[in-house]
């Protein structure tokens, strides 16, 4: 009797050690962040560094709202002017279907180059995680309607599903049921300000992006 009393009370413990270890790595789910990768750019990083740019509204599948095409691009906007990549950084507004019609819009606006991006796909995810981004960015010289850079990224995030197993559930037997903590911001939120700042850091000549 002592020594199924002893077990009990270890399975006490470790349940409730368990408990508290589920409630930290619950309350965030990890991202998995791909490197940009990179199908176009300059020989030299430094070749368009004096350019000045003008940045489109973002194309959008069908699951986002319109309004948020012009936010993605001041977004990108602000983290272009913050690390200094280009000395003017313009924001236009006008709509574009391709890319000749993109480089119409910056020479209406008079810029060396036009930044044209879209958001091939976005899914928000749940508290669980299962958020994804993928986003493809081009850099389009207006004079002669070439693209001088071309960028592609994406990020996931992982399922993170309670554990189901036996030794789980015998250790939740013991103890209340693991709660998850609000995770703040929006995932996707934080996800497309990291795209827009590895994809400058690229074009900044940097070599590696934080991961």
């Amino acid at each position: 009797m002592k020594k199924i009393l002893a077990c009990i009370s270890i399975l006490v413990l470790l349940g409730g050690c368990a408990t508290a270890t589920e409630r930290r790595s619950s309350s965030e789910v990890k991202t998995n962040k791909g490197v940009p990768v990179v199908y176009i750019h300059p020989l030299e990083a430094e070749t368009y560094a004096h350019a000045s740019v003008g940045v489109l509204p973002f194309l959008l599948p069908e699951s986002m709202k319109a309004e948020m095409g012009p936010r993605v691009a001041a977004l990108y906007q602000d983290v272009l002017l913050g690390k200094a990549a280009f000395p003017t950084v313009k924001l236009l507004t006008e709509p574009y279907g391709d890319f000749g019609e993109a480089v119409a819009a910056g020479r209406a606006a008079s810029t060396d180059l036009v930044l044209a991006g879209k958001i091939n796909y976005a899914i928000e995810g749940t508290e669980m995680g299962g958020a994804r981004l993928d986003v493809t960015v081009r850099l389009v010289n207006v004079s002669s309607g070439k693209t001088v850079w071309h960028i592609n990224q994406t990020m996931d995030q992982p399922y993170d599903y309670p554990k189901t197993d036996g030794l789980h559930r015998l250790l939740a037997s013991f103890g209340p049921p693991p709660t998850r903590r609000p995770m703040g911001g929006s995932v996707m939120t934080n996800m497309l300000a990291q795209v827009a700042v590895d994809m400058t850091d690229v074009m900044i000549g940097s070599r590696y992006v934080r991961r």
